[in-house]
């Protein structure tokens, strides 16, 4: 079999990929924008985005491209790598798809918390629930925060955010330290 069919099938992918992978580039920043406030950072995620996914397509084109279909020499095998690249580019662009959605969920529940913190923070409450209702009002400190229950050893009670994951990160973020 000559090398036409296989650049012919090379110049079929490359032109779906380029296709589909610049409706990511141009369409993902207005699905992002509504979480990132910067739509220079919105454009750069989703730039990020469409060149991962230009690269994963391309290199699909090029390994569909190379397999051997046969020897039939007419249209049958060119259509049928055509159509393999057609289902593998959708399984890509749903891929990439549900990549910007998850990122854009993430970004929506930072901003969340953060508001949630910045609203406590404006309450007096520093937003853990131990700290809500201390059990001995000789726990509250200076700046009318509570602290950990004497009764505990000084520690909090157990199953509170600095036990769980990511809770001393959080009380560290909260009272102003970040790490």
């Amino acid at each position: 079999m000559s090398s036409a069919p296989y650049l012919l099938i090379l110049l079929i992918g490359v032109a779906i990929v380029v296709a589909d992978g610049q409706l990511i580039f141009r369409q993902s920043p207005a699905f992002l924008d509504e979480v990132y406030q910067d739509p220079a950072h919105s454009r750069q995620v989703s730039a990020l985005v469409a060149v991962l996914f230009h690269l994963v397509m391309l290199g699909t084109a090029v390994l569909v491209a190379s397999i051997d279909l046969g020897d039939d020499p007419g249209p049958r095998p060119i259509i049928a790598r055509t159509g393999v690249l057609l289902l593998l580019t959708a399984l890509g662009h749903g891929a990439t798809m549900l990549l910007l959605a998850r990122m854009r969920s993430q970004q929506l529940n930072t901003q969340v918390a953060e508001a949630r913190i910045t609203r406590e923070r404006r309450r007096g409450r520093i937003g853990i629930p131990w700290a809500r209702r201390p059990a001995d009002a000789d726990s509250i400190t200076a700046d009318g925060a509570a602290g950990p229950s004497a009764r505990n050893g000084g520690r909090p009670p157990r199953g509170s955010v600095p036990h769980t994951f990511g809770g001393q990160r959080l009380m560290h973020r909260i009272r102003g330290r970040v790490r």
